[in-house]
């Protein structure tokens, strides 16, 4: 057993969470945390948004008596955030989660990933669950990585080795949702690749553990639906650019958009799927088309 990583069963866990003031959904998340089976060693929260610093405030003081809570403001954007959150934990705290702020953990949630987190393992993966089933395909246990299957982690539902996270940097804050760049999604899995670099990476597949989550497009209007898909498509095809996946591959990628709304007609209809395919082709292209500049994937 690596002296450096302990026992999964005493293994510390921190939470780091960002939110763009959903209070309500975020203090149910702190509530699903406090009533953990095994609670996590600390839990750090970033926003951006310092005008808002009191209403959180309020929130954490409620929990004080349950959660070791930090909070930190962050530039805009969710890489920036995890990044920020993740950076409050000093060498106590062995593995790093990142759900979002509107997710919903069952009461033995951290226990469960805990069993997963070896001496030899760098990165855990879970399903992410919505009203619609769920989001993420995750392979087989034992599966090894590979630049198809891991598209299959959603960084909400991952459990990643803090040392490693260190080593490679965090996540990318030129990559995500509210990045200042139009590469709106695909952070995690460029995360992943660069930690399926290092010396002695493994990754374990958990497709019996899940978090729950709201779905993609609650609430949205149409153009919304559409935009968003566009420009997480962007992101996610930049991943395929930056990667040098082969053109085959990209072309795939992109063709699987337009079928979306065939495999997953309750969720994308045909102007979501074209505005995906969009978006997925400037993404594996490096460039966006003129008369679209609006970077941001969410309006809030």
């Amino acid at each position: 057993m690596d002296a450096g990583v302990p026992n999964p069963a005493h293994a510390k866990v921190g939470v780091a969470v960002t939110t763009v003031g959903r209070w309500d959904e975020l203090g149910r998340l702190l509530d699903d945390l406090a009533s953990q089976t095994q609670r996590p060693h600390a839990v750090a929260i970033a926003h951006h948004n310092a005008d808002a610093a009191n209403k959180l405030d309020t929130l954490v003081q409620s929990f004080s008596d349950r959660l070791s809570i930090t909070t930190v403001i962050s530039p805009r954007g969710i890489s920036n955030g995890r990044n920020a959150a993740a950076a409050t934990f000093g060498d106590d705290v062995d593995w790093v989660c990142f759900p979002n702020d509107n997710s919903c953990l069952d009461t033995d949630y951290l226990e469960r990933i805990k069993r997963c987190a070896t001496p030899d393992t760098t990165f855990v993966a879970m399903k992410f669950v919505d009203r619609q089933g769920a989001r993420n395909k995750i392979p087989a246990p034992g599966s090894k990585l590979t630049r198809r299957n891991v598209w299959g982690a959603i960084e909400a539902a991952t459990l990643i080795r803090r040392r490693d996270f260190v080593r490679v940097g965090g996540f990318d804050p030129s990559i995500g949702s509210g990045a200042n760049s139009p590469w709106q999604a695909g952070e995690g899995t460029d995360l992943l690749l660069r930690l399926s670099m290092l010396d002695g990476f493994s990754v374990e597949w958990a497709p019996d553990i899940a978090m729950r989550g709201q779905t993609e497009f609650a609430q949205l209007t149409p153009w919304e639906r559409r935009h968003k898909n566009r420009c997480y498509g962007r992101g996610a095809g930049y991943v395929y650019d930056r990667w040098k996946y082969p053109v085959w591959d990209r072309f795939r990628y992109v063709l699987g958009g337009i079928l979306m709304p065939l495999r997953n007609p309750e969720k994308f209809g045909p102007r979501e799927g074209l505005a995906l395919a969009i978006g997925r082709a400037e993404g594996v292209l490096g460039r966006v088309v003129p008369g679209n500049l609006d970077n941001r994937a969410i309006f809030r």
